[in-house]
């Protein structure tokens, strides 16, 4: 008895792990199925049967969902029994409900494990009643496609028998599963969903929603090697280089594409028209900066860094351009002295613009003395706004 018990067990494992269909197997989602079974059960010694029994049963089940189904179980076995003074037979019933879980595998046969409870009724011959006990199963199947509405189902599971018995037995089925009500239409496989079926798919795995056309390949409109889907330039003209998001490029970065920049090689940050050339400054642009220092100080102080880096900036954006950067003094100290002492004021605005990575060539300084004040050098303030540098850009 327990060989073919043993038997059964190695065609489900067989079965179980064969790797020629897909992971569709089994009643389809959202209907109900029928599953006539021809079954073995192990039978309670302690209640006068016989070590096993086999029967005939069924199910209906109810998928929920591609994974998770319900199924009522009904079994009946005729069992022999060892009376005293000889032996009978009686029926056994099992009435069981389970929910079941079928994995998402690509395997011939889609594997379940499977739980749930009921009850066991054991009828003991004529004068032995009926024991009705509280039983408990658990253990796994597969399902494989016979055709679109029958499938093969194979079962192993324990069932625990409670009550007086307290004892896990074998359990183990074999079946179909007769799907009821109209099925969905078959549906061409087309891994990647793109319309074309794989049989025909020339490019499978186009990503979701990309345009493609009869061979299932993705559409390149503009021809430059980058598809549609991706392409961040569409209507390239032909013959461009791009990028690898189908722009062409741009290699000084100036937002002029190369083959149309009569500028190649524009400093970053340069302001350009339509040809990719630095655009002109057509009058001088004056800077009065208030770079400030202290008396007798050509040191320029931190405030004064931030009003210098609207300059900086101007002279990047105007790359062709040169400035001249003029020095100024208070009144304070001889005229020799403030004309030197502007130079070096000059120098010092000079030197913090080269530091910034503004060529030397396109910077001049010149030193005015006290010869040009903005405000008057009779008072504290009005000689503290004359120490001052002023930077004047022309092209």
């Amino acid at each position: 008895m327990y060989g073919r018990l043993t038997s059964l067990l190695a065609g489900l494992a067989l079965g179980v792990f064969a790797t020629t269909a897909t992971a569709d197997a089994g009643p389809e989602e959202g209907k109900f199925y029928l599953s006539p079974m021809f079954s073995f059960i192990g039978t309670p010694d302690e209640l006068g049967y016989d070590d096993s029994a086999w029967g005939l049963g069924g199910a209906l089940g109810y998928t929920f969902s591609d994974k998770w189904a319900a199924e009522l179980t009904f079994l009946r076995y005729d069992a022999d029994l060892e009376l005293i003074g000889g032996r009978d037979s009686d029926d056994i019933d099992k009435y069981w409900a389970n929910a079941l879980y079928r994995f998402p595998v690509d395997s011939a046969w889609r594997p379940f494990v499977t739980l749930g409870a009921g009850r066991g009724y054991f009828r003991r011959g004529a004068v032995g009643g009926t024991d009705s006990i509280m039983e408990f199963n658990f253990g796994l199947g597969a399902f494989a496609d016979l055709n679109d509405r029958v499938s093969l189902r194979a079962d192993v599971r324990g069932v625990y028998v409670h009550d007086d018995v307290n004892e896990i037995k074998p359990f183990a089925a074999i079946g179909v599963a007769i799907a009821l009500g109209s099925l969905a239409p078959k549906t061409v496989p087309d891994a990647d969903g793109d319309g074309v079926p794989d049989a025909n798919d020339k490019c499978p795995g186009t990503p979701p929603g990309r345009r493609v056309d009869a061979n299932g390949c993705e559409y390149d409109t503009d021809g430059d090697g980058v598809v549609d889907g991706i392409d961040a330039c569409p209507n390239t003209p032909q013959g461009v280089t791009v990028d690898s998001r189908g722009c062409p490029l741009d290699s000084d970065g100036d937002g002029v594409p190369d083959y149309v920049d009569e500028c190649p090689n524009t400093p970053r940050g340069a302001q350009v028209d339509a040809k990719g050339c630095p655009i002109k400054v057509t009058e001088p642009v004056r800077f009065d900066l208030t770079v400030e220092f202290a008396y007798d100080s050509a040191v320029i102080n931190d405030l004064s860094f931030r009003e210098l880096r609207r300059a900086m900036q101007f002279l990047r954006e105007h790359p062709t351009t040169k400035a001249v950067i003029e020095g100024h003094t208070d009144s304070r100290g001889s005229d020799e002295y403030n004309q030197r002492l502007s130079q070096r004021r000059a120098a010092a605005v000079v030197d913090v613009l080269t530091r910034s990575g503004i060529e030397a060539s396109r910077l001049s300084s010149v030193g005015y003395g006290e010869s040009r004040p903005l405000a008057s050098n009779d008072t504290d303030e009005g000689r503290q706004r004359n120490r001052r540098v002023s930077i004047v850009v022309a092209d």
